[in-house]
């Protein structure tokens, strides 16, 4: 039999702590996403780089004299603020609004609604008006579909690790109380 209490221990913690794990969970969440977007290739789908491409959005203007290096680590702490601010976003007011219970599976379904809103935005909006340099046309169609599949990808393992990791008991739920007592709430 597999023994919980870690997890309810993780959940009275997330209750009691809500800014600290919104936090925790955007940094993982954003980091385990974007490392699989470098690992895209294998599957067969372009690899993404968000921390690149952003970089190239803040400091790749045209009489740019920064070099590659340093437009990464803009581009990586752009993104890596984003990412959590996305997460706060989803924490302290996608989440509460969303009518799936606090449940493990209410949570990761909350946070997969979070992901496909995030991944439309990034396909129809974000890609297409930040790089009209690429001509990604509608949807980041002039990609090719391997990219917007990428797009959906990155964005469903952002939402994954968010909604593992952003995990807080119901509402009902004394953060305190013994698991056999939250289990009925």
């Amino acid at each position: 039999m597999i023994d919980l209490k870690g997890l309810d221990v993780w959940r009275a913690s997330v209750s009691r702590h809500r800014l600290a794990f919104a936090l925790l969970a955007g940094f993982v969440a954003t980091h385990i996403a974007t490392v699989s977007g470098y690992w895209y290739k294998i599957i067969g789908i372009p690899v993404l780089g968000w921390p690149q491409f952003n970089g190239i959005l803040l400091l790749g203007h045209t009489g740019s004299s920064t070099n590659g290096a340093q437009q990464f680590w803009a581009g990586t702490v752009y993104h890596y603020m984003t990412g959590i601010c996305y997460s706060l976003i989803f924490v302290f007011l996608i989440h509460p609004i969303l009518r799936q219970r606090n449940t493990l599976a209410g949570n990761m379904t909350k946070a997969l609604v979070w992901g496909l809103i995030l991944a439309t935005l990034s396909a129809l909006l974000w890609v297409p008006r930040n790089f009209p340099e690429f001509h990604p046309g509608f949807f980041a169609n002039n990609l090719g579909w391997k990219t917007v599949i990428g797009i959906y990808i990155w964005h469903l393992v952002y939402a994954v690790h968010l909604g593992a990791l952003y995990n807080p008991l119901p509402e009902t739920a004394d953060a305190t109380a013994p698991a056999a007592v939250r289990a009925t709430a």
